[in-house]
């Protein structure tokens, strides 16, 4: 009798967790509709006017969170993103950056802010660098972008 009732347990437990699921596949087929700037972007960024000489890959995920690579220097940002209105969005992150040692060299914040339309995106956003102990080193940089999203491709 008890294996009987670990079945019905199971069993129940799963119609639940299955009915869930087709909430969430509803839920998420609302969300997909609206436009959003979640998912991934390959971001271009310009200073001066000019390439910065550098790509980024931006990732705008549910709940806020933000994640960034650069094609520039190891490492990875992480962070949070709002969304601003129906097309916009702001952003903050931090990256740590490490010496030839390994030990930590200085940590980069970046603030920004933009639009999105379809597959592409673009904005300004703010560079402050901090040495290992939290000083600001120099003045900060000042940069616009423009993206594209990385769309989903058949293999």
């Amino acid at each position: 009798m008890e294996s009987a009732m670990s079945r019905r347990g199971v069993l129940a437990g799963l119609g639940a967790a299955g009915a869930a699921a087709g909430l969430g596949a509803i839920s998420s087929d609302a969300e997909a509709a609206a436009p959003s700037v979640r998912g991934t972007w390959l971001i271009k960024p310009s200073a001066s006017g000019g390439p910065a000489g550098f790509q980024a890959l931006a990732a705008f995920a549910a709940g806020g969170v933000f994640v960034t690579t650069g094609s520039d220097e190891a490492g990875t940002g992480l962070g949070e993103w709002i969304g601003r209105g129906a097309h916009g969005f702001g952003f903050t992150y931090l990256n740590f950056h490490f010496d030839t040692d390994g030990k930590h060299s200085n940590t980069v914040k970046v603030r920004a802010a933009g639009t999105f339309h379809g597959s592409h995106l673009s904005g300004h956003a703010t560079l402050r660098t901090f040495d290992a102990s939290g000083k600001q080193l120099g003045a900060d940089a000042a940069f616009t972008f423009t993206g594209r999203r990385v769309a989903v491709e058949a293999p």
